[in-house]
């Protein structure tokens, strides 16, 4: 039996332990979108992320992934995501060249490559398999893995679409991501836990942001983290039970205040979540 006296000490110790193994299964980094990352420089931009404490970028435009990779690169944090993508169906340009340029500058990179189908006329499944294809195969010559993103209004616009075009691919470097906003914007009737465990190991991406539950706009959708009412801690409880190893981004888009006022207010709220979560 253990002593009275040790009680105390003991608990901390297993409080310790569990914390630990947290961290050592379930620990996933934590970025911004390149959308939310707006400095006079990109190199005022890497050097503040790193004294705030990110651990990189993500979601990046090709058009400057080549000034993000360089800057960040030198702050010692990571470029997680490039965003690129294309319209497909019949007649419509499938052909993104500043796609094969982006997955040449990352070839070798821990990095991931979140790609976007969108509609264009008649267009079909067939479409949509045959230009992802073309992207992993560019992908896997580089070393990198592809995930479909799913976007309001896009031809892959859920995480199922997102699932069965993956699928069907027959590519062993496709997976999917799943981007609170979009999905509380389309389906928000939808079971959240239900949606992530289909998209199970397929699931290598995940985006968050401060959200209304019953929103319907982008206002109300896309907020620094510190505020709305959807459960962030229990979306990440969820992916902890699912077995999710992957990082977590900070979807930005259209937020007016100054980089240098939500970054760390997300931030923080990211802390305290991870914290709940961890205990």
């Amino acid at each position: 039996m253990i002593p009275l006296r040790w009680i105390p000490a003991a608990a901390l110790v297993i409080l310790g332990t569990v914390m630990a193994k947290d961290r050592e299964g379930f620990d996933p980094g934590f970025y911004a979108f390149e959308n939310g990352v707006k400095f006079p420089s990109v190199a005022e931009g890497a050097h503040a992320m790193k004294e705030m404490g990110y651990a990189g970028v993500g979601s990046v435009h090709p058009n400057v992934l080549g000034s993000f990779l360089k800057e960040f690169d030198a702050a010692g944090l990571r470029v997680f995501s490039i965003y690129v993508g294309a319209q497909v169906g019949e007649g419509a340009e499938t052909e993104f060249p500043a796609i094969s340029k982006a997955v040449s500058q990352l070839k070798g990179r821990d990095a991931l490559v979140e790609l976007f189908v969108r509609k264009g006329k008649a267009t079909t499944d067939a479409h949509a398999v045959a230009f992802v294809r073309k992207v992993a195969a560019e992908a896997k010559e580089a070393g990198l893995k592809v995930v479909l993103y799913p976007h309001s209004g896009f031809y892959v616009e859920t995480v199922d679409d997102a699932v069965r075009i993956a699928k069907a691919t027959g590519a062993e470097n496709i997976g999917v991501a799943f981007n609170l906003c979009h999905f509380l914007k389309v389906e928000p009737e939808s079971d959240l836990r239900a949606t992530l465990d289909k998209a199970g190991p397929l699931l290598w991406s995940v985006s968050t942001c401060g959200a209304e539950a019953g929103g319907s706009d982008w206002r109300a959708l896309i907020q620094p983290l510190d505020r709305g009412d959807f459960d962030q801690a229990g979306l990440l409880r969820h992916l902890r039970e699912i077995g999710y190893r992957g990082d977590v981004g900070l979807q930005c888009y259209g937020l007016k205040e100054p980089s240098t006022a939500h970054l760390p207010k997300s931030l923080d709220a990211w802390k305290r979540i991870r914290a709940s979560v961890a205990e």
